[in-house]
């Protein structure tokens, strides 16, 4: 009886061993999944990922993606989010772009437009301009009422030869405010400084070789340069041509 309880136990024993040394030999299969490749036009946007940010920059890639739909937002500043849907396959790579980044400034680019002094000049020589429309209109037309500033030949204090605030002019009330900028170059993307930060006042030299950040009565930012000038003798009325950028969106200052 003893002989064949021992012999019992023996096979349970030989059975668990074998048991538990054929499992230990099994390979663990490692867990798949894929990987998205992303690229934008401009790069250096942030890379999300079904809403969580995984801290990298296009182009780059993500790993370890879960096989399924999926949701890919970029994020870039002075442009609108976009969000990519991307079908991901295990041990596959998805390829997102190059995604054209869509700039989210809203700029109108105007001129040259020519103004002229106020005096000695006819209704087809109009000093004054409506930033938002790119037209010169008459200090006096009956369309004064849109100009945002002129050219005018006495100018604040008597100064002389200034372009400065419509309002400065009798029975115009359209202010705007100027503030020199440090470059010549319209073109380099600089930002206006807030309208309440900085040196901000009613007029620039119609000589003025930098480019000038305006403010008008309606809360837009313009960006406007003097590219020419001419006249100011007999018989031809003194001139500026000025070339401007007008952002669209009311109290942005983005350029």
């Amino acid at each position: 009886m003893k002989y064949f309880i021992s012999s019992i136990l023996t096979l349970f024993l030989i059975l668990l061993f074998t048991s538990c040394d054929s499992s230990s030999n099994d390979p663990i299969s490692p867990e798949v999944k894929g990987s998205i490749y992303v690229s934008t036009n401009p790069s250096g946007a942030n890379i999300w990922l079904d809403g969580v940010n995984t801290f990298k920059t296009t182009p780059d890639s993500i790993t370890n993606v879960d096989a399924g739909l999926r949701y890919v937002t970029l994020k870039l500043q002075d442009h609108s989010d976009t969000t990519i849907s991307v079908s991901v396959s295990n041990n596959q790579t998805s390829v997102v772009g190059p995604v054209l980044m869509t700039s989210s400034i809203y700029l109108t680019l105007y001129g040259p437009v020519r103004i002229y002094e106020t005096t000695g000049t006819s209704s087809s020589m109009p000093s004054g301009l409506d930033l938002s429309s790119g037209i010169a209109y008459g200090v006096s037309s009956i369309d004064a009422n849109l100009v945002d500033l002129y050219y005018s030949t006495t100018g604040t204090g008597g100064q002389g030869y200034l372009v400065q605030s419509a309002d400065l002019y009798p029975s115009l009330i359209r202010q705007t405010d100027f503030n020199i900028g440090s470059s010549t170059n319209i073109f380099d993307n600089a930002d206006s400084p807030l309208r309440n930060v900085g040196s901000w006042t009613n007029n620039m030299s119609d000589r003025e070789a930098n480019y000038v950040f305006l403010y008008d009565h309606d809360g837009h930012y313009s960006k406007i340069k003097i590219v020419n000038f001419g006249g100011g003798v007999p018989g031809e009325p003194a001139w500026v041509e000025v070339q401007w950028y007008f952002n669209l969106t009311i109290l942005d200052n983005r350029f």
